[in-house]
């Protein structure tokens, strides 16, 4: 009579072993996801349209992610060029419109403005030598100048000024957007942004939402866990008074004031939580 011996193949033994250590990677990575993952910091922005929150973002990936690569640059070329068309044509339009309306100071260029209000309405315009030569010598008409020291009374762009002084350098073949041209570029954000960086080996994920409010309800669910809600907007002082002061004239388009506001907010963070377990 034969004796009954481990019924499985040494190949199956190893199968079943290298699935056991399958197994213990996959659980051991699972594990280091969710460390991670509760150790990032999920910040949603939330503001009114153009109240900088875009900015904001470009700013964490200027001043944490080593800004922005060639080819983003690249494509924000086109925007760029947009910005430029939208400017003079809201400017050029608002002349008539206004009361009392502002005239050319050289009557000679109106045939400039006949040119600029035909322009065709499409993202994808081919800017030509003489969308450049018409533009520039408006921006330069002191009749121009005057509609735009009116911009307060319409709507404009506020990177209007801006890109009009660099038209010279903007309609180059060679153009290569610089980091606050891109912080001053204006495009209406549609969808939802995520910036991922790191401030003192702290992980923040940082959510723009911009464009999204008639489906708010439907995606909203999906920051239930979010670390903060950053509203952009101005807030008045509240609560007994002792706070420390940090004083700032606040520019989302300068990155150095930025920095100061961020490195303070950290600032006021670190000694609440000293306050509060009695170590400050």
């Amino acid at each position: 009579m034969g004796c009954l011996g481990n019924s499985k193949t040494e190949d199956q033994r190893n199968e079943e072993k290298a699935q056991r250590e399958a197994n213990k990677k996959i659980e051991k990575q699972l594990q280091k996801d969710k460390q991670v993952y509760r150790a990032t910091h999920r910040l949603l922005l939330l503001g009114a349209g153009e109240s900088g929150k875009s900015t904001i973002v470009k700013q964490m990936r200027i001043l944490h992610v080593n800004g922005f690569n060639a080819e983003e640059k690249k494509i924000k070329v086109q925007d760029i060029k947009n910005n430029i068309k939208e400017a003079i044509e809201t400017i050029v339009t608002a002349m008539c419109n206004l009361s009392p309306p502002v005239e050319l100071a050289n009557p000679e260029n109106q045939f400039r403005i006949d040119y600029i209000l035909n322009l065709p309405n499409h993202k994808d315009f081919d800017f030509s030598p003489e969308f450049y030569d018409h533009t520039k010598t408006l921006w330069h008409d002191d009749g121009v100048r005057a509609c735009y020291e009116r911009s307060n009374e319409y709507q404009l762009i506020d990177c209007a000024q801006y890109f009009l002084d660099k038209i010279d350098i903007v309609k180059q073949n060679d153009y290569t957007p610089t980091d606050q041209d891109l912080l001053r570029c204006r495009v209406l954000t549609s969808g939802i942004f995520e910036t991922k960086f790191q401030v003192d080996k702290v992980n923040f994920h940082m959510f723009d939402v911009g464009g999204q409010r008639d489906e708010r309800r439907k995606w909203i669910q999906c920051f239930n866990d979010v670390t903060a809600i950053i509203f952009v907007r101005i807030s008045t002082a509240s609560g007994d008074g002792r706070h420390y002061c940090y004083p700032h004239f606040t520019c989302a388009v300068d990155t150095e004031n930025i920095r100061r506001v961020f490195n303070d907010c950290r600032d006021i963070i670190q000694r609440m939580h000293l306050r509060q377990y009695e170590l400050l």
